[in-house]
């Protein structure tokens, strides 16, 4: 009967026999609760120290991407840098090529206006200076011939060509 008007109250007794404001279920209920609040608490740390640990690695990886990343930029700017080298010496070299080529041309010229001087200075003292043939202009260099590593003129092939006159 004293529980009773105690427990109308909201006073109670626990099971030392101590006074309590709350009901023993209910005082129950609060301590599984309390411990349900802890195990959660104690496992959204270590699922924060999981996250924690996969946005570290993600940092890592995305770093060493973006390194990767700027050697794949800089090696094709190189091959790009390169290639455009070798197209600028390709073209040094092809002028090279075609100055040779006039230097050649203008030597050969005079190699064959020598010739014709020698020739016609040669006319009247020889047997065969009449069969010696008139250069004319388009008989000059039309292309060039390499033997043993030298470079020599040919001479155009034609009707005033003097090419089987002159010693290679």
């Amino acid at each position: 009967m004293a529980k009773d008007i105690l427990g109308e109250a909201g006073l109670h007794f626990d099971e030392l026999n101590k006074l309590r404001v709350l009901d023993p279920e209910v005082t129950q209920q609060t301590i599984e609760l309390k411990e349900e609040c802890k195990d959660f608490v104690d496992k959204i740390g270590q699922f924060q120290k999981i996250v924690g640990g996969l946005i570290e690695l993600v940092d890592q990886l995305a770093k060493e991407a973006e390194n990767e990343k700027m050697k794949a930029i800089g090696a094709r700017n190189l091959l790009k840098s390169i290639a455009k080298q070798r197209e600028a010496q390709q073209q040094q070299l092809q002028a090279l090529i075609a100055e040779k080529k006039m230097q050649l041309e203008r030597e050969a010229a005079k190699i064959i206006i020598l010739n014709v001087k020698d020739t016609r200075g040669n006319r009247g003292t020889g047997p065969s200076s009449q069969d010696a043939p008139v250069l004319l202009p388009s008989n000059i260099i039309r292309h060039t011939e390499t033997v043993s590593g030298q470079i020599l003129p040919t001479l155009a092939r034609g009707p005033f060509a003097a090419s089987q006159h002159l010693k290679k």
